[in-house]
């Protein structure tokens, strides 16, 4: 029996966020500076999709990896990245196969949390630790549980292209929980994400637990600081404690 994220991250996931198409990855743009290691290093984009960091990582001059466990994903990746220094592979990320190898690891757009147990999560993290040289940095980019309960859309409809997209969203039992339907008029597609939540101590806790020092809190895209109630997002930027 497949997994929600194995039957979600196929060709309709892109139909589903392609107001991301164009921006090819800026949620970086005021990120990358705050690291000590700058461009023209090595760099694993973990759940790299359909390679928007990815891209966006090789132009400003580094040397990339791009993981992903969805073939579907990772071979419009491809198409997309023809002609740029970019390597892509598929994996699971809780078994990726690399050892002191990269300089950064990026994991972008609320990657993390796909499992139920929190050592398999955490699984993540101690490959993320294994794959960075010593004071590597990882960047990890996951949603403020306390902003989203308070900011919950319950329900939304739109039209993508010639389809309509209908959403309905709820936090239970510490998760959020999201179902999707993807309708045409030939044919409608459900789909589910379900994503365990994490406040800023719990995700702390285990990043420090596992080898990382936490250098910056950022809310948002802009690199403003933290904020428990007001930031949408939380952003940790650590470093490999050796």
């Amino acid at each position: 029996m497949s997994t929600w994220y194995e039957e979600h991250f196929q060709t309709d996931y892109i139909k589903i966020y392609q107001h991301r198409n164009g921006k090819e990855g800026n949620e970086l743009k005021n990120l990358l500076p705050l690291l000590s290691s700058k461009g023209n290093k090595s760099v694993l984009d973990l759940c790299c999709g359909y390679g928007r960091h990815s891209r966006y990582l090789a132009e400003q001059g580094w040397r990339v990896t791009g993981v992903d466990l969805s073939a579907p994903l990772l071979q419009e990746a491809i198409r997309l990245s023809l002609n740029m220094p970019i390597q892509y592979m598929r994996c699971d990320m809780r078994n990726t196969p690399f050892n002191e190898e990269m300089d950064l690891v990026v994991n972008m757009f609320t990657s993390f949390g796909y499992f139920e147990k929190d050592e398999e999560n955490e699984k993540v993290i101690q490959g993320i630790n294994r794959a960075l040289k010593s004071r590597g940095h990882f960047i990890i980019d996951y949603l403020n549980p306390t902003f989203l309960k308070n900011n919950l859309i319950p329900f939304s409809k739109e039209e993508v292209g010639s389809m309509e997209l209908i959403q309905y969203r709820k936090i239970q039992e510490g998760y959020v929980n999201k179902s999707i339907i993807l309708k045409s008029k030939k044919e409608e597609k459900k789909y589910e994400e379900k994503i365990k939540l994490y406040d800023l101590d719990k995700m702390v806790s285990m990043l420090t637990s596992y080898g990382f020092v936490i250098k910056n809190k950022i809310g948002d895209y802009d690199a403003s600081p933290f904020d428990s109630q007001r930031s949408p997002r939380m952003i940790l930027i650590c470093q490999k404690s050796i």
